[in-house]
């Protein structure tokens, strides 16, 4: 799980870390004190651009 020696992009502390996804191709990395905080902040962003995308769609088939 936490396999990558880094800097956290949280906390900027050196860690191992996990990397974490965004629905837009980019990531970030956590260290194991970090990943619920890490965790919320990609879903609840990858939750607004799927929603985004959606009305997007919407807009243009209107």
């Amino acid at each position: 799980m936490f396999n990558t020696e880094g800097n956290c992009d949280w906390c900027n502390r050196h860690r191992l870390l996990i990397r974490h996804d965004y629905i837009d191709g980019k990531y970030n990395h956590s260290c194991e004190s970090c990943n619920d905080l890490a965790k919320i902040d990609v879903r609840l962003f990858n939750t607004d651009e799927i929603a985004l995308r959606n009305k997007m769609a919407e807009s243009l088939h209107s």
